[in-house]
């Protein structure tokens, strides 16, 4: 990737291949990110080598850009920024852990993962943490079906995933480890949405490893979708040095605007410095992205993907739908007008203004501008009440106490229901 003559990984000022393809896939945009981690998959230590190699170089190449651009006043691009890499010994998809021989099928040679991770680390001249994403083991040796699985030794489980954080963790490189309390059923054709869904979750086994390695950092991953429920977890265990979420972050972003106050002890501060006020704030910042991006590569193939970020920022939300759908109105534009006439794209108005305009017809002003701590208020009622429900289903309420509550409760579930259905019918007739 670079000068070979240099010893030290080369100049990143001099590299030796067009980095512009490759920003396609690295690039961060032109504002730093912050933490932000980079996953790589992979069986071969060489390939990792040069994957987490060029990674470094561009990790550099963004340092001199900066500088750069600081000195010239110039907004110059950073071409990436990754504060860590991450080796994927977790999925589970046939394509991935079977033909590929990588994911989660890594979890069966432990050795070759310290072997891969080590590549990581020396290609990225020991300036970037390693981490590793993996299971609490897989189905190596047996028939997995739930009977089968249920019937297994816990503690035979345990002692094979502590067996492979032991190795993985042996020369000191790897010190993080993210754990998905599932494991990976890789002797079935199971998809990974199966693979989600149909092995149990034993929070158990990973709570033990934080509890038996302090000197690691451990994190559960597998079925916590809320800020409640990571913070439950948390607490549950202390010991657990974080909690990865994520298709529940992913559906609904603004549920963990919450995050800082909730799970640091400085975290009031860090918010009131860094965070929106609201989600017309983020519509706005966002917007100033958008368009960047827009005039640095081609609409007609970039953005469906700069409105799909935004699409979930209202789940749950009066006519939330009606903004998704506008925003995917808005994603076609480009190629309907480019098969029109292309000099109908200079006409149009920027995609923030667009992006804006959706938000401010579908969308009322109370969801516009509520705060984080309205949100999350505003969650957690709606969790409580759900479980209400689950609890009323599960009793059946069948003596008196239990029928005046059922009572109670369908009266105050109804008149919310109603308070909201009046409040959507007044948007949709303004």
């Amino acid at each position: 990737s670079s000068n070979e003559d240099d010893d030290d990984g080369g100049n990143a000022e001099e590299l030796s291949f067009d980095p512009s393809y490759l920003l396609r896939f690295l690039g961060q945009g032109h504002n730093a990110e912050g933490a932000s981690v980079l996953q790589l998959g992979g069986s071969d230590p060489d390939q990792l080598f040069l994957a987490s190699k060029t990674v470094y170089e561009f990790n550099q190449l963004a340092q001199i850009h900066q500088q750069q651009s600081s000195s010239n006043n110039n907004n110059a691009p950073i071409f990436c920024d990754y504060t860590a890499l991450n080796l994927n010994c977790g999925c589970p998809s046939p394509k991935v852990a079977g033909k590929g021989c990588f994911g989660a099928a890594l979890m069966q040679d432990a050795t070759l993962v310290q072997q891969l991770t080590s590549s990581m680390y020396h290609g990225s001249q020991g300036s970037i943490p390693i981490t590793v994403k993996c299971r609490i083991g897989t189905d190596e040796g047996y028939q997995f079906t739930r009977d089968q699985y249920n019937a297994r030794s816990d503690e035979e489980e345990y002692q094979s995933l502590k067996q492979f954080i032991e190795t993985v963790a042996s020369e000191g490189i790897v010190t993080d480890f993210q754990v998905h309390a599932r494991i990976a059923v890789l002797g079935k054709n199971y998809s990974p949405a199966d693979n989600r869904k149909v092995p149990p979750l034993r929070y158990y086994q990973v709570r033990r490893l934080a509890e038996e390695f302090p000197e690691l950092n451990i994190s559960l991953n597998g079925g916590v979708e809320t800020l409640s429920g990571v913070k439950r977890e948390l607490d549950e265990c202390p010991e657990l040095d974080g909690i990865m979420v994520g298709r529940g972050w992913m559906s609904n972003p603004w549920a963990f605007a919450m995050s800082d106050e909730l799970l640091y002890s400085d975290g009031q501060q860090l918010a009131d410095s860094t965070r929106p006020k609201n989600r017309m704030e983020v519509l706005q910042a966002y917007g100033q992205h958008a368009d960047y991006e827009e005039e640095r590569w081609d609409p007609v193939k970039i953005r469906r993907f700069i409105t799909k970020a935004a699409s979930q920022l209202f789940s749950g939300e009066p006519n939330a739908k009606r903004y998704r759908i506008a925003l995917d109105e808005i994603a076609g534009l480009p190629k309907k007008l480019m098969k029109e006439d292309p000099k109908l794209m200079e006409s149009q108005p920027p995609l923030s203004e667009l992006i804006l305009d959706a938000a401010t017809k579908h969308l009322s002003e109370e969801v516009l501008y509520r705060t984080p701590k309205e949100s999350y208020e505003k969650i957690l009622y709606d969790e409580e009440q759900a479980e209400k429900r689950l609890l009323f289903v599960a009793t059946g309420g069948n003596d008196a106490k239990q029928a005046e509550e059922k009572q109670s409760f369908i009266q105050e579930w109804q008149q919310t229901r109603k308070e909201d259905e009046m409040k959507e019918s007044e948007l949709n007739s303004m």
